[in-house]
């Protein structure tokens, strides 16, 4: 768990709610199987693999939860 609470510190330093706000969009849109959206990411905002997957598999794990 303090891992994981690492990892969200750190991307919570790089917008996390923008980057949920965008795969959200990308999901409504229908553009990709929402499983390609860690490879969506790095196209669009200049993040690393790793943290595509962390910040797409947080957005999964909260998405309903809204």
């Amino acid at each position: 768990m303090i891992a994981k609470q690492r990892i969200e510190e750190e991307i919570l330093g790089d917008d996390l709610e923008g980057y949920f706000a965008w795969l959200d969009a990308l999901r409504e849109s229908g553009s990709c199987n929402m499983m390609e959206a860690p490879r969506w990411l790095r196209d669009e905002f200049d993040i690393t693999k790793k943290q595509s997957i962390d910040i797409t598999s947080m957005w999964m794990q909260n998405f309903g939860k809204k």
